[in-house]
């Protein structure tokens, strides 16, 4: 079971989650709390072990904004959480993770995308994930039946929750954020739990 946590601030965080034994780390551009601009970005990528997978996480952003940080970050993934075109996001010479509503986007969507993974999030309001709200068990199984690549698990993730999450729907990975922040800061017990039972649940 692969574990991707989001929304890295700064090195300590990085520090925690590979220690814990993350897979892959989240660097957000976008606004909020946790988003980051291309030059802060391009200094937390360079401090990022190079067996970790850096993955550039974007919503509706222009093309100048992934460019600019593609030039100036190592960014091995770039995952698409918006309403981007499939064309768009497969546009930049990177393999992406593409999001999934309540359908899963066709074959050729995903191809155009150059989507190696598919990452079903739960959307609320005007929030593009990132609610903290578990996708329904229902609809995660029927997108994981259709992905037909690698399936990221993402919403509500929780080191209490995050094994049930995984027996039930069974995906390839999972993706969590906020689940394992305390005042919003990566909290060292919390992110070794949950990639303890994340790494446990099968």
């Amino acid at each position: 079971m692969r574990v991707k946590i989001c929304g890295m601030t700064d090195a300590s965080e990085i520090t925690t989650c590979v220690a814990a034994g993350a897979d892959a780390l989240g660097f957000i551009f976008d606004v909020g709390p946790r988003g980051l601009n291309v030059e802060k970005a391009a200094a937390l990528t360079a401090v990022t072990p190079p067996f970790v997978t850096t993955v550039g996480v974007f919503v509706n952003p222009t093309p100048e904004l992934v460019r600019s940080a593609i030039d100036s970050c190592r960014l091995d993934v770039l995952q698409f959480s918006g309403d981007e075109d499939p064309i768009f996001c497969g546009s930049f010479g990177k393999p992406t993770i593409v999001g999934a509503g309540r359908r899963m986007p066709s074959r050729e969507d995903l191809a155009a995308a150059r989507a190696v993974a598919v990452m079903a999030d739960s959307r609320t309001g005007e929030a593009y994930g990132g609610t903290g709200v578990p996708v329904p068990i229902e609809t995660a199984r029927a997108l994981r039946s259709a992905a037909g690549r690698c399936f990221v698990l993402a919403g509500g993730l929780k080191p209490e929750t995050v094994a049930a999450a995984i027996q039930a729907i069974r995906p390839d990975a999972v993706d969590v954020r906020s689940g394992v922040e305390r005042d919003g800061r990566k909290n060292d017990a919390l992110v070794r739990a949950f990639v303890l039972a994340a790494r446990g649940a099968i």
